[in-house]
């Protein structure tokens, strides 16, 4: 991705990095977070069945990974939301009068 600041960069290079910020966001949440939110799902569920009894420390371990994957997110979104505004403000000065 382009170190220049979002404001510098072509329109061109904004589509391809936002493009590749949505694809990598899309990523993150179907192999990442998605799956540690499930996995502290099963451990939550399983626990107010009593069908087994886990350690605090499983529970915290797990919901800690949800919440730092979770910040990764929101860091790409940030990213998009940037890219997304940019974009919009050129397409507006292009097409504005």
């Amino acid at each position: 991705m382009a170190e220049r600041p979002v404001s510098q960069q072509t329109l061109r290079e904004q589509f391809t990095n936002a493009e590749q910020l949505t694809k990598e966001l899309v990523d993150h949440l179907e192999h990442n977070l998605l799956p540690k939110i499930q996995d502290l799902k099963k451990i939550v569920q399983t626990e107010l069945k009593g069908e087994a009894v886990s350690e605090d420390i499983t529970v915290r371990n797990h919901a800690s990974n949800v919440l730092e994957s979770a910040r990764f997110a929101d860091e790409i979104s940030d990213k998009m939301t940037a890219y997304f505004t940019s974009i919009n403000q050129s397409v507006t000065r292009i097409i504005g009068p």
